[in-house]
């Protein structure tokens, strides 16, 4: 992107903001298209679209034009692992709760008191709030769930001011987790679910679905992370794409959606799409004649938003069994989905209720369980997990999340999200001796 285009970005950002008039926001359930061609899609150019997505390692997708379902290819109702997704979803509550009062961006973090595993130094705790969203804290401390390659570009400690370059941080990004948490004294998992999931009827999040990930040996501060499914996700980019508006309530405000993904800086990564980077958004330079922004994580999982077309594009892999896509293969079936789009899609279409399938078709075991028999420590293809009770569920943990166990017999239980099944051997007593997969 040259400097010149850089200067106009904005510029077209604010005259479209304020000059579009989004559609209506999904309700209690997604709605869909009848008839592709009302959406403005060419159902043959489409056609090619999902053929080309039949070759690849994804688990879900959906097209949304106007806040409505052109195509859903997958298992949109499962609930799979996010990955750095989780940045841009952290953006909005950065939104409500700096906006409401409760969190000053301006703040230095020494001021705030965070520390780490290795002293900060003065240097280092000037940096503010601000600096950390845009990755530009200049802190340079070791993080939990920080990438390999890290370590072969991690400039210096101390080697810069806060806000001179750009840096993919983890430390930035745990960190922020960290204070949101201590200024607004509620966790990430329950904020996001009262202040986001609820107002905007999100069918598949959960509080448990959050987990925090700590290497102790690096940092104090976790990496937050979280699952949800592609219908959730597409709710949470039609709130951006109607400029932080939702049935008429104002959750965040228009000014939040342009600052937060304003191209503030550019960095090398990102493959063809090539990536600027906002407030823990990427905006990219590929797709910038759509003015498009997306949150991106790894294993391909991908939430772009295409405001000049009102579109939404969700993709998500099943990364629990190392399922991936490479850039090359989204950037390659963004444009064929592109093409596909020949016209404007027409007021007043025909609609039908989107429908999706139960994610389990055994029948549950109905006689109540001693859950206390089953709580414990274990191994699974030399894997520590836990089995605990929560609110009243059986929940096996491992360190990256939480999955709910449905019993399908007292030996036998269904693995909510990874879908598989939880074989445990009891004792004579009626204790857990041993558990595998199916």
């Amino acid at each position: 992107m040259n400097l010149k285009h850089l200067h106009i970005i904005p510029i077209l950002l604010i005259l479209f903001l304020s000059a579009n008039v989004y559609s209506q926001n999904p309700k209690e359930n997604w709605e869909k298209y009848k008839q592709i061609e009302q959406s403005g899609f060419s159902i043959e150019k489409l056609a090619i679209a999902k053929a080309y997505y039949d070759s690849l390692n994804s688990s879900a997708f959906l097209i949304i034009q106007n806040g409505k379902v052109v195509a859903d290819w997958g298992d949109i109702n499962r609930r799979f692992i996010l990955h750095s997704v989780r940045k841009g979803i952290l953006n909005s509550l950065y939104g409500i709760y700096s906006e409401n009062g409760t969190i000053d961006l301006n703040k230095t973090i020494g001021k705030i008191g965070i520390t780490d595993k290795d002293s900060l130094s003065d240097l280092e705790k000037s940096a503010k709030i601000i600096h950390l969203l845009k990755a530009r804290s200049g802190i340079y401390h070791k993080a939990a769930a920080e990438p390999s390659w890290v370590d072969d570009y991690r400039p210096e400690r101390n080697s810069v001011q806060p806000d001179s370059i750009w840096f993919y941080n983890n430390w930035d990004f745990n960190v922020l987790g960290t204070i949101f948490e201590q200024l607004t004294q509620t966790s990430i998992y329950e904020a996001l679910y009262n202040d986001i999931a609820t107002p905007l009827q999100m069918q598949d999040y959960r509080i448990i679905d959050g987990e925090y990930y700590y290497e102790l040996e690096y940092s104090n501060h976790p990496a937050y992370h979280l699952k949800m499914s592609a219908r959730d996700l597409a709710r949470y980019g039609q709130l951006f794409l109607q400029q932080g508006l939702w049935n008429d309530k104002q959750i965040f405000s228009k000014n939040w959606v342009v600052s937060s993904t304003y191209p503030v800086s550019k960095h090398g990564g990102g493959g063809k799409i090539g990536r600027w980077y906002g407030w823990l958004w990427n905006v990219s330079e590929y797709y910038q004649d759509y003015n498009m922004y997306y949150a991106a994580g790894v294993g391909g999982q991908f939430l772009a938003i295409f405001p000049t077309e009102d579109l939404i594009l969700v993709n998500l892999c099943n990364t629990y069994q190392k399922d991936k896509l490479y850039d090359r293969e989204i950037v390659k079936l963004f444009d064929l989905i592109l093409a596909s789009k020949i016209n404007k899609p027409i007021d007043n279409p025909a609609l039908i209720t989107l429908k999706t399938s139960s994610r389990i078709t055994e029948k549950l075991y109905q006689q109540k369980l001693d859950y206390s028999k089953y709580i414990g420590d274990f191994a699974i293809d030399g894997e520590k997990v836990s089995i605990i009770e929560l609110n009243g569920d059986l929940i096996l943990k491992d360190y990256y999340m939480k999955l709910k166990l449905l019993p399908i017999s007292p030996n036998r239980f269904f693995v909510e999200d990874i879908e598989k099944y939880l074989n445990i051997e009891l004792d004579e007593k009626g204790y857990v001796r041993k558990v595998n997969y199916n």
